[in-house]
């Protein structure tokens, strides 16, 4: 019979060592010195992301949802290359959840991570990297379009089990969210202020016209430190969400909310609103007005349906020519519905392929450093008004079936712990309910930042929930 037996952390360290001096070696006489140093410097700083979220990962994850909620005024002021960071960080979390996940399995402790989640997941993340769809149609056959549409789908979801993972949830899910909070105050806080600089001071500053800086009649359309003004509305909701429901309302909570509200109302942004009456339901529902709370859902998704169909006529808004044979909307969207799925129905079942479409099909057409090819504007690839079309076109009404299936279960644990007595069920609610309408309107279940931390803080919110109910004994229902 034989028995595991631990490294001890001296021989652990001394192999780290001895590989990362081998790989340095390696590096160095195959790429030459100043190719070898930065590949050996970044693969030092992979090591040290992932075992700082092994073994800090209240602070690990408190720094990440800053960092990622910053990156885009960094890229602005400072480099697009540093836009590459937030996938290694990305992919060091997932590893560093692997690791722990390994760590349990060889002690013998459960891997706490509910199986109906783990396996509809893995059958999503099957389409997207068989892409049958793509093969049958012709229309993406494991090209760049292909690649970056598993990546954008498979990072956030990436954090989804990276907050289900990590060590001591319930101190890494209050300092996160505490970071949430104080993040969205300096966003909503540049908000503010840009509406004082206005749209040439930005533009003057770096910032550019149809891009970050967008109007809505006259009115500045406030970005905060975000690419966007639907993202930087979809940021604020998601500390409104935690905000609202993590806690009973105090003082300081009652300021940040206000504060954040009044950056969220220079965005813009009509699902907002429509967003924070659903939020305003789960806040009641908490506090036990069921029946005001399901007033005010299904007139959320009452209205929620109706901007959907208002808009699905609508071809495009004003543009402005931004260079000789270039125009961007004034808004940045156009609606895709009827061109996105395609003609033939025979591509509904398994979809169009994985980047045919969206976002994946223009970065595509994009270098490291961002700039666009000069290939012909019909074959860039078009944004999708709704992150549920873009599923259906990259795997199909199968691929967004097991998808929502997914999220489906995702609420249901939720609710589960919420109505057990756990405000990190509460929570997650609030947060998937954020994702879950915005994503309506945009492709916001792959979008950045708020994908990642959302999905990052949903996993999260659900592993304090389940140590809460253990320790205090709640009577959550079994699956």
């Amino acid at each position: 019979m034989y028995r595991r037996v631990a490294l001890p952390p001296d021989i652990l360290a001394a192999a780290t060592g001895a590989f990362l001096t081998l790989a340095t070696i390696m590096a160095v006489s195959r790429y030459g010195a100043p190719k070898g140093l930065g590949l050996t410097i970044g693969g030092c700083v992979f090591v040290v992301v992932v075992s700082s979220f092994v073994l800090l990962p209240h602070v690990s994850v408190a720094g990440t949802i800053f960092y990622f909620a910053m990156l885009p005024t960094l890229k602005v002021f400072g480099s697009n290359l540093l836009g590459g960071t937030k996938d290694v960080i990305s992919l060091a979390a997932a590893a560093a959840a692997l690791v722990l996940i390994v760590q349990r399995r060889a002690g013998r402790a459960p891997v706490r991570i509910d199986r109906a989640v783990l396996v509809l997941l893995a059958f999503v993340a099957m389409l997207y990297l068989l892409d049958i769809g793509g093969n049958l149609s012709g229309q993406s056959r494991y090209g760049l379009a292909w690649f970056h549409g598993v990546r954008l789908f498979a990072e956030p979801i990436s954090l989804l089990l990276v907050g289900l993972s990590l060590r001591d949830p319930r101190r890494t899910f209050r300092w996160a969210a505490s970071a949430l909070a104080i993040t969205a105050v300096v966003v909503a806080a540049y908000g503010i202020f840009q509406q004082a600089l206005g749209v040439d001071r930005l533009m003057s500053i770096g910032y550019t016209y149809g891009q970050e800086v967008r109007q809505i009649g006259p009115r500045l359309r406030s970005f905060g430190t975000l690419e966007e003004p639907f993202s930087y509305a979809g940021f604020l909701l998601l500390a409104v969400a935690v905000l609202v429901l993590r806690e009973r309302l105090r003082a300081r909570s009652i300021a940040i909310l206000a504060f954040v509200s009044l950056g969220l109302l220079f965005s813009y942004v009509r699902t907002a609103a429509v967003i924070v009456v659903a939020l305003v339901g789960l806040f009641l529902a908490q506090r036990g007005n069921v029946r005001s709370a399901l007033v005010l859902t299904a007139a959320a998704a009452i209205a929620a349906a109706a901007f959907i169909v208002g808009g699905s006529d609508v071809q495009s808004q004003r543009a402005v020519q931004v260079s000789p044979n270039k125009y961007l909307t004034l808004n940045g969207r156009t609606n895709v519905w009827s061109q996105a799925l395609g003609h033939s129905r025979s591509t509904w079942l398994l979809g169009r392929g994985v980047g045919a479409v969206g976002t994946a099909s223009q970065r595509a057409n994009e270098s490291l450093t961002g700039a666009t090819s000069q290939t012909p504007a019909a074959k860039r690839g078009t944004i999708v008004d709704s992150a549920y079309l873009a599923i259906a076109t990259d795997i199909g009404f199968l691929g967004l079936a097991i998808f929502l299936a997914l999220l489906g279960r995702l609420l249901l644990l939720s609710w589960r712990f919420a109505a057990a007595g756990a405000a990190e069920g509460w929570v997650a609610l609030g947060l998937l309910v954020v994702m879950l309408f915005d994503a309506l309107t945009r492709e916001s279940l792959t979008g950045f930042p708020t994908a990642y931390v959302g999905m990052l803080l949903v996993g999260l919110a659900l592993a304090s929930a389940a140590v809460r109910a253990r320790e205090e004994q709640l009577p959550v229902a079994t699956p």
